[in-house]
């Protein structure tokens, strides 16, 4: 099984922009050359990408390549990424971010960004860090253990996960009284339940094992990634079954799609607080449970 903690993520839009075409679109070379970079440096990495980046660069085919490789990922909806970035930063993995943003906005919330970032600069078609590579792969500290997630969240934000997460057809017919399991031949990708009574609703078309199934005292349920970047388990409380715990470790596209159903919540600046509130958001106007949240690098 993959241990899962990183040495540097990538603001991959930063990198992406940072020179562009007659076309105004952003040159991907320059975020390739910056992977060929960590990986000589044998540093671990992850790149995140915001969701209009595709349209924006010449060669969006390579930012699929990487998601398809697990070392990077799209957030969803037209959102920026660096909330996501800085919080798996600072909160999950407790490592460096490669960008030239200054991140001034995030400055109060996140203090240490400034000793986190890695700044690039192109110097007559040559990649420069600082600080460098070399120094920063000298500092990292001994290897860890994943990014540990314990959290406490409702049955119904669990299902939600599972929904984002499965992207299967008969998923989004997911109601109050069903829940998600997932067959496979291998521990690998399963979702599992663990209930006093269990039936299967609907079984999904084609290979994806996916199954929705009503389930009464539920007892546990279990979450396995196909990639194994991430395992989670959910108990519900004794004395209120629709709210638990839910704890293992997680991969950075696990904890967006856990911050998207609201398993998580995370700070944003004042100046993103404005016009329709989102998940995100409502964790910043003083909610109690904003605070039931906790992520931290064991």
């Amino acid at each position: 099984m993959r241990s899962e903690w990183f040495d540097v993520l990538v603001d991959g839009a930063n990198v992406v922009m940072h020179e562009t075409d007659n076309a105004g679109k952003g040159k991907i070379e320059t975020l390739k050359q910056v992977v060929s970079k960590l990986k000589d440096a044998e540093l671990r990495f992850f790149v995140l990408f915001d969701k209009g980046i595709t349209r924006k660069c010449d060669e969006p085919s390579y930012l699929r390549k990487l998601e398809k490789e697990g070392v990077g990922f799209t957030v969803p909806g037209g959102k920026e990424a660096d909330a996501y970035l800085l919080f798996l930063a600072e909160r999950a993995y407790d490592c460096y971010v490669l960008s030239r943003d200054r991140f001034a906005d995030y400055e109060q919330i996140y203090p240490s960004i400034r000793k986190r970032r890695i700044v690039y600069n192109l110097n007559e078609g040559q990649l420069e860090f600082k600080p460098g590579l070399e120094e920063v792969k000298n500092r990292r500290a001994p290897p860890r253990r994943p990014a540990a997630l314990n959290v406490e969240c409702s049955i119904e934000q669990v299902r939600r996960f599972l929904v984002l997460v499965t992207k299967s057809k008969i998923a989004k017919l997911c109601s109050e009284e069903l829940l998600i399991e997932r067959k496979t031949k291998n521990e690998r990708g399963r979702i599992h339940i663990e209930a006093e009574f269990k039936e299967v609703f609907k079984n999904s078309e084609g290979r994806s094992g996916v199954l929705l199934v009503k389930a009464n005292g539920i007892k546990c349920l279990d979450y396995k990634s196909k990639s194994g970047m991430t395992h989670l388990t959910w108990t519900p409380y004794k004395l209120n079954p629709t709210l638990g715990r839910l704890s293992g470790y997680a991969s950075p596209r696990a904890i967006i799609m856990l911050i998207e159903s609201d398993c998580i919540h995370i700070p944003l600046p004042m100046k993103e607080k404005r016009g329709s509130l989102t998940s995100l958001e409502r964790a910043c106007n003083g909610q109690p449970q904003a605070m039931l949240s906790t992520l931290r690098n064991a």
